[in-house]
Protein backbone atom coordinates (compact mmCIF):
# COMPACT_ATOMS: atom_id res chain seq x y z
CA UNK A 1 0.00 0.00 0.00
CA UNK A 2 1.45 3.30 -0.77
CA UNK A 3 1.55 5.96 1.81
CA UNK A 4 2.67 9.26 1.70
CA UNK A 5 5.15 10.09 4.92
CA UNK A 6 7.05 13.04 5.68
CA UNK A 7 11.27 12.56 6.50
CA UNK A 8 10.47 12.88 10.31
CA UNK A 9 7.88 10.25 10.23
CA UNK A 10 9.94 8.12 7.85
CA UNK A 11 13.05 8.35 10.06
CA UNK A 12 10.85 6.82 13.05
CA UNK A 13 9.61 3.97 10.82
CA UNK A 14 12.79 3.21 9.90
CA UNK A 15 14.32 2.90 13.49
CA UNK A 16 11.40 0.18 14.24
CA UNK A 17 10.19 -1.39 10.79
CA UNK A 18 11.93 -3.93 8.66
CA UNK A 19 13.10 -1.84 6.06
CA UNK A 20 13.97 -2.87 2.09
CA UNK A 21 15.15 0.32 -0.37
CA UNK A 22 13.39 -0.77 -3.37
CA UNK A 23 14.22 0.20 -7.34
CA UNK A 24 11.40 -0.38 -9.93
CA UNK A 25 12.89 -0.47 -13.36
CA UNK A 26 16.36 0.69 -13.35
CA UNK A 27 15.71 3.78 -11.02
CA UNK A 28 12.13 4.28 -12.87
CA UNK A 29 11.25 5.02 -9.06
CA UNK A 30 12.64 4.32 -5.71
CA UNK A 31 10.68 3.36 -2.62
CA UNK A 32 11.19 2.46 0.82
CA UNK A 33 9.58 -0.73 1.28
CA UNK A 34 8.15 -2.12 5.08
CA UNK A 35 6.71 -5.50 4.16
CA UNK A 36 4.62 -6.93 6.34
CA UNK A 37 6.94 -9.19 6.95
CA UNK A 38 10.52 -10.19 8.88
CA UNK A 39 13.88 -10.91 6.65
CA UNK A 40 13.25 -14.82 7.32
CA UNK A 41 9.62 -14.82 6.20
CA UNK A 42 10.52 -12.22 3.14
CA UNK A 43 13.28 -14.49 1.66
CA UNK A 44 10.90 -17.81 1.72
CA UNK A 45 8.25 -15.64 0.15
CA UNK A 46 10.49 -14.58 -2.48
CA UNK A 47 11.89 -17.86 -3.11
CA UNK A 48 8.28 -19.30 -3.46
CA UNK A 49 7.32 -16.38 -5.83
CA UNK A 50 6.65 -17.90 -9.63
CA UNK A 51 6.50 -14.54 -11.18
CA UNK A 52 7.36 -10.88 -10.41
CA UNK A 53 4.24 -9.64 -12.90
CA UNK A 54 1.93 -8.58 -10.62
CA UNK A 55 4.30 -6.19 -9.76
CA UNK A 56 5.56 -5.26 -13.31
CA UNK A 57 3.26 -1.79 -13.70
CA UNK A 58 3.90 -0.64 -9.72
CA UNK A 59 5.01 -2.62 -6.84
CA UNK A 60 2.37 -0.58 -5.03
CA UNK A 61 0.52 -4.44 -4.65
CA UNK A 62 3.79 -5.20 -2.65
CA UNK A 63 2.47 -6.39 1.00
CA UNK A 64 3.08 -3.65 3.59
CA UNK A 65 3.92 0.33 3.31
CA UNK A 66 5.74 1.43 0.45
CA UNK A 67 6.78 5.08 0.05
CA UNK A 68 8.12 6.83 -2.96
CA UNK A 69 11.35 8.15 -3.05
CA UNK A 70 11.05 12.20 -3.63
CA UNK A 71 12.97 15.57 -3.63
CA UNK A 72 12.50 15.67 -0.08
CA UNK A 73 13.70 11.99 0.91
CA UNK A 74 16.31 11.31 -1.63
CA UNK A 75 19.22 12.19 0.01
CA UNK A 76 17.71 9.92 3.27
CA UNK A 77 17.08 7.05 0.33
CA UNK A 78 20.83 7.71 -0.82
CA UNK A 79 22.52 7.34 2.66
CA UNK A 80 20.60 4.64 3.20
CA UNK A 81 21.48 2.93 0.18
CA UNK A 82 25.33 4.07 0.65
CA UNK A 83 25.43 2.57 3.92
CA UNK A 84 25.25 -1.15 2.88
CA UNK A 85 23.09 -2.01 5.81
CA UNK A 86 19.99 -2.33 4.02
CA UNK A 87 18.24 -4.86 1.79
CA UNK A 88 18.05 -3.65 -1.54
CA UNK A 89 15.74 -4.74 -3.88
CA UNK A 90 15.34 -4.27 -8.12
CA UNK A 91 11.81 -5.41 -9.47
CA UNK A 92 11.15 -5.24 -13.03
CA UNK A 93 10.56 -8.15 -15.21
CA UNK A 94 11.53 -12.29 -14.31
CA UNK A 95 14.72 -12.07 -15.99
CA UNK A 96 16.34 -9.40 -13.69
CA UNK A 97 14.60 -8.80 -10.61
CA UNK A 98 16.43 -9.57 -7.53
CA UNK A 99 16.92 -9.18 -3.70
CA UNK A 100 20.17 -8.19 -2.66
CA UNK A 101 21.33 -8.87 1.07
CA UNK A 102 23.53 -6.44 2.76
CA UNK A 103 26.82 -9.10 2.19
CA UNK A 104 26.02 -8.61 -1.19
CA UNK A 105 24.37 -11.78 -1.65
CA UNK A 106 22.11 -11.89 -4.27
CA UNK A 107 18.59 -13.61 -4.16
CA UNK A 108 16.51 -14.57 -7.46
CA UNK A 109 12.86 -15.31 -6.63
CA UNK A 110 11.66 -19.26 -8.03
CA UNK A 111 10.65 -17.69 -11.44
CA UNK A 112 13.74 -15.81 -11.91
CA UNK A 113 14.74 -16.29 -16.02
CA UNK A 114 18.32 -16.65 -16.48
CA UNK A 115 19.36 -15.42 -20.04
Amino acid sequence: MKKELTLEALKEKIETDFLILLTEEYGYREWFWFPNMNEEKLLEWWENLESVDPYFMTPEPLEGWLVEMNEALADLYSQLRNSKQYIMAHLHCNDDSYIKLPNGEIVHHKGYIKE
